[in-house]
């Protein structure tokens, strides 16, 4: 009796021991989540500067790439936490159904397949163009989209030997406040939001093209723009089968800054309005408003978070809302990382004149990009995509001023 008495005593004490040690392992290091409201993010630091993305919550040092994974883990934590919320893991089945296959239209040269992605009680249609005459294994650029069958960019990025796919996005989640998207009922323990539901889509096309034999899984974009840029980002942050990233426009809760602006931009607090875009967002971000100094991260993590990989973020000089200059500040933050694993020239920014759109300019920049890291083909000038101080800009000579929000 004795005997049994003491082996249950040691194994009371021990299991949970043991079990504390193996989830330490494992387990990001100790991050300072609190429930956010006004009274309780007084317990988060004040970081006026952009928060250091080699140091770890706890403030010891990133010294090793397999501190930075470690890192890297802590950084989603945050991300999910705070402004997008958590996304389901990858679901164990995907099925095609509607599957057609014809000519492009509007007299372009190519194959285009329209289906059905099923995943569960999910169906999300996509489109795929082919080149015409292609054979292999070819790269690929995903852009999301509200409807399918955008196809003015579709003759650039053929001709350049891609295969470009489409997803509707507002079939995982409408685009709209107060609303529950067919993710979102079939996932009700997550508390994502609209641009995490997207971003959850983008990686779901990914596993379809898994199941193609001519897709070079090696070599895999995403792009988007504005809202879809948010998309593009926040997707390739989390997702390292995406080999290349390419946000354009993309702005607030995109590859702006919450930190540093310059005239008239978006900011946390106008973008997470109740009337405006809130629903993009986990409800703790807007709490952020006003407080941004006490949020743990900004935008230049989610760069970070794609390296090694290639990073190329577009934008236009006009387009004051998207805060261009939070885009070079963010790029510029992360670069300490690409240098870090040793991938300097994987983190690129591209400005042109102009006002807040997806132009013929912003596609060549990319692929462009995409072609000298997918291809080996180095642009005419590549020194365009290295821009990356608070200096003069590279189209015309404009000094940006850095102005942080106390």
């Amino acid at each position: 009796m004795k005997s049994t008495f003491l082996r249950t005593l040691v194994r009371s004490i021990l299991v949970p021991i043991c079990a504390f040690i193996a989830r330490a392992q494992e387990a990001p290091r100790d991050i300072p989540i609190v429930v956010a409201d006004e009274v309780t993010i007084s317990k988060l630091p004040s970081i006026n500067e952009l928060p250091d993305l080699l140091t770890f919550a706890d403030d010891t040092g990133v010294k090793s790439k397999a501190d930075w994974k470690r890192r890297r883990k802590e950084l989603i934590r945050q991300i999910e936490h705070y402004a997008y919320g958590h996304l389901p893991g990858r679901p164990n089945q995907l099925e095609v159904s509607d599957h057609l296959t014809g000519p492009i239209p509007n007299s372009i040269e190519g194959t285009e397949e329209r289906l059905t992605l099923l995943i569960g009680s999910i169906a999300m249609r996509i489109a795929v163009y082919r080149p015409e005459g292609a054979t292999g294994k070819l790269p690929v650029i995903i852009r999301e989209e509200h409807a399918l069958g955008h196809l003015e960019e579709v003759p650039q990025i053929l001709e350049r030997g891609y295969l470009f796919v489409e997803f509707a996005r507002e079939d995982l989640d409408p685009d709209k406040p107060n609303t529950i998207g067919p993710a979102q009922r079939a996932y009700p323990k997550h508390d994502w939001g609209t641009l995490a539901v997207w971003a959850w889509g983008a990686m779901r096309v990914l596993d379809y093209l898994e199941t193609r034999d001519d897709v070079d899984l090696t070599k895999v974009g995403i792009t988007g723009h504005s809202r879809g840029g948010k998309v593009a980002l926040l997707a390739g942050a989390l997702d390292e089968r995406f080999a290349l990233v390419a946000p354009n426009g993309s702005g607030c809760g995109g590859a702006g800054c919450f930190r540093i602006s310059e005239g008239k931009v978006e900011t946390l607090d106008l973008i997470t309005r109740s009337d405006r875009f809130g629903y993009w967002f986990h409800p703790r971000l807007r709490t952020f408003a006003g407080h941004e100094e006490r949020l743990p991260f900004d935008q230049h993590a989610l760069k970070a978070l794609v390296a090694p990989r290639a990073l190329i973020c577009t934008d236009a000089l006009g387009d004051t809302w998207a805060n261009p200059v939070g885009n070079r500040a963010t790029s510029t933050a992360a670069n300490a990382v690409f240098e870090f694993l040793g991938a300097k020239h994987h983190n690129a920014l591209h400005f042109r004149e102009g006002q807040h759109d997806m132009t013929p300019a912003d596609w060549k920049a990319i692929l462009d990009f995409a072609d000298w890291h997918f291809a080996k083909r180095e642009p005419e000038n590549r020194k365009r995509f290295f821009q990356l101080t608070l200096g003069a800009n590279p189209s015309n000579g404009v000094q940006f001023r850095k102005n942080r929000r106390q």
